[in-house]
């Protein structure tokens, strides 16, 4: 049983390796606002499905945010996501949607699930810059004294853009 379990785990595995391509970037981020600056490094990988529209993919994200008067705070969250290409132009721009989850993953304080428009662009046969701006979806959210809160977001401010650097193999 054990060898036909391992022999099934190589045929898939090397089905999902002819049948994708892997790509390796990240993105950073940074918000200036009146009570504090923010930014972010989230280096991710991801597999691209070969001849379907679908991609999956996670990100670590390293966010660090400079409060005026009160010192620096440190977050590290796990961000993976299922990302669906609309559509594509010339070969070269691809509209796309994210259905993503971030996790807190330090103090576990901070959890929500989403949709993220964006849009690629391919530099090269390996190189990509993608754009990603809004979110769409549930959060959830521990404050210091333990009370949560609950919300569906809308968030279309500039502070919820993203730039991404992306290399295909």
């Amino acid at each position: 049983m054990k060898k036909i379990l391992l022999t099934l785990a190589f045929v898939i595995a090397g089905f999902m390796t002819a049948q994708a391509q892997l790509w390796l970037g990240g993105s950073v981020s940074a918000q200036f606002g009146k009570e504090a600056k923010t930014f972010s490094i989230a280096p991710d990988m991801g597999y691209y499905f070969a001849d379907t529209p679908f991609s999956v993919a996670c990100a670590v994200a390293y966010e660090g945010s400079f409060l005026n008067g009160e010192g620096y705070t440190h977050d590290l969250t796990v961000s993976p996501y299922f990302r669906y290409n609309l559509c594509t132009l010339e070969e070269r721009f691809s509209f796309f949607i994210d259905l993503a989850a971030d996790i807190e993953a330090l103090s576990f304080s901070f959890f929500n699930i989403g949709f993220s428009p964006g849009v690629s662009f391919n530099i090269s046969d390996h190189w990509s810059a993608e754009f990603s701006y809004g979110f769409l979806g549930y959060q959830w959210e521990r404050d210091d004294d333990n009370a949560a809160s609950h919300s569906f977001e809308l968030d279309f401010k500039t502070a919820a853009a993203e730039f991404g650097i992306y290399y295909s193999f």
